[in-house]
């Protein structure tokens, strides 16, 4: 299902329950103002009529009274004048009479008022022959009396109805609150619903768009993308999977290229070498001082260029996963004065001071000796490089039971949780260079990052020294970084934190990685 027909779907749902209740309110609304209707314009009629015929039964008796004693003509057409309107109120009541009770009763006085026009004209009748009149008439007031208690009786009747019409419209609202509130609660829940259904849908693709897009910022091209369906986001997803295929054969295309080449030009390369170092010692014959100056030129830069050579075939190795590590006890200031001895020379035709500070004990670090004296030279290359002459490169090396507190929060993370029980080598490496801005601070343990100034590169090389720095000390369960130095003094130092005892055997290493 797509997204927008999601999105429709869930809150069609919502728009057709508030319809449905609003349909359903406006049937209830009307139906209590049918009922208001019914009450004022038919039941209270019915009462009031009930109520009239009541007030002309007692007129009617009364001038029924004063008619006997008084035999005034008057009274006898007032009589007539009051049977008129109670027959009048009597039509009423058959017309507003709504209930079957109600009919029933209204029938039954109806009954009764026959029965009464009956007796009334058999007492007239006597009336006009027996000098009685009195006890004529009795029987007429007899049945006005049961004619009163009928239509009392009407009264109730009809006053019973208005109060359950009244009880019926409190009910319907009752009803209709009740309704209300769940209709809210249904729709408020499948708000809920609909919308975390919907939000789940698009957040989780784009939780793994996100997780794919920061495996593949650090190279990782093998990440799949597994989301189902055939919706925007799961076409974005086959695409996503289809670049990174693609991006993983160009990626695996240039370390064939550059093994292969690196590989093919390191063998005559090294003849070069040992050509040059012959010409050097004269073997083949005696040469001038202008010709040793430009033979050893040649040899300098063939070294240089052998030692980018094996940068790039080690970068092969570790991106391949092949990069053998002999991990024994080592003395770590051992390896750091190896490493020293090679660069005297250099650091003496650079005319820099060299400050050392190193323990006077041995400090035993279990780790892959030739690979770390490798990267003591990378740091010490890269010190000798940016130093001006005249300048110092500083070396210190000491132990620390905890990691220190000036360590990047990304290595913190980084370390093994188990701690080594004798706790840590610190090395640091310093020197009088122009520093690294804060921006380019990590990016230079990545591979084939310089850090420009102005127009031109800073140093020389191809930018993998720290790069293969930093994935040997991650083998080793360490960490590296750089620091400015001491405000006025100027450059760099750089740090190396190794485990006074591997860890390797409780903790399992973070898998090398270049980025």
């Amino acid at each position: 299902m797509k997204i927008a027909t999601k999105i429709t779907a869930g809150y069609g749902i919502l728009i057709a329950l508030m319809v449905g209740l609003l349909i359903y309110l406006v049937s209830v609304i009307h139906q209590m103002v049918s009922i208001n209707q019914s009450l004022s314009h038919i039941n209270f009629r019915a009462a009031m009529t009930a109520l009239q015929l009541m007030r002309d039964l007692d007129q009617l008796e009364n001038d029924t009274k004063k008619f006997l004693v008084t035999r005034d003509p008057g009274y006898a057409n007032k009589v007539t004048e009051m049977r008129r309107l109670i027959i009048e109120d009597l039509d009423i009541l058959r017309a507003t009479g709504r209930t079957a009770r109600e009919r029933a009763e209204i029938e039954t006085f109806d009954r009764l008022w026959q029965r009464y026009l009956q007796v009334a004209a058999q007492s007239e009748r006597r009336v006009r022959t027996i000098d009685g009149r009195a006890n004529a008439m009795s029987p007429s007031i007899s049945s006005l009396e049961s004619l009163r208690l009928q239509a009392d009786v009407l009264i109730r009747v009809t006053q019973q109805e208005i109060a359950s019409q009244v009880q019926s419209v409190a009910v319907a609202g009752e009803r209709a609150e009740f309704v209300s509130w769940m209709a809210g609660a249904i729709a408020l829940g499948l708000s809920v619903i609909v919308s975390l259904f919907i939000t789940r849908s698009i957040l989780k693709p784009l939780d793994q768009l996100t997780e794919g897009t920061r495996a593949l910022a650090q190279g990782d091209f093998s990440y799949h993308l597994d989301i189902p369906g055939d919706d925007k986001l799961a076409q974005l997803a086959r695409d996503f999977n289809t670049m990174t295929e693609r991006l993983g054969e160009l990626d695996q295309m240039k370390k064939d290229f550059i093994s292969h080449v690196s590989h093919e030009l390191k063998a005559p390369l090294a003849s070069m070498q040992e050509i040059t170092q012959l010409l050097l010692d004269e073997i083949p014959g005696p040469l001038a001082e202008k010709q040793k100056h430009f033979l050893r030129l040649n040899l300098q830069s063939g070294r240089r260029l052998s030692a980018m050579i094996g940068n790039l075939l080690d970068l092969s190795r570790m991106e391949a996963g092949v990069m053998d590590y002999q991990r024994q006890a080592q003395d770590i200031v051992g390896l750091v004065q190896t490493a020293l001895a090679e660069f005297q020379v250099l650091v003496g035709e650079k005319r820099l001071r060299l400050e050392t500070e190193l323990p006077a004990h041995a400090l035993t670090v279990e780790c892959d000796g030739d690979r770390i004296i490798q990267v003591i030279r990378n740091l010490l290359d890269n010190a000798l490089k940016f130093s001006p002459p005249g300048g110092t490169i500083g070396v210190r090396v000491w132990s620390t039971p905890t990691p220190p507190a000036h360590l990047p929060p990304y290595w913190r993370g980084r370390l093994p949780e188990v701690p080594p029980e004798e706790g840590y080598v610190l090395l640091a490496i310093s020197d009088s260079g122009p520093g690294v801005p804060d921006a380019h601070k990590e990016k230079i343990f990545q591979k084939f990052h310089q850090v420009k100034r102005g127009q031109k590169l800073s140093g020389q090389g191809v930018g993998l020294g720290l790069a293969i720095c930093r994935t040997i000390v991650e083998a080793h369960q360490g960490a590296i970084w750089v620091e400015d130095n001491d405000e006025g003094v100027g450059g760099s130092t750089f740090y190396v934190l190794l485990p006074t005892r591997s860890v390797h055997e409780e903790v399992t290493a973070p898998a090398p990685s270049l980025l």
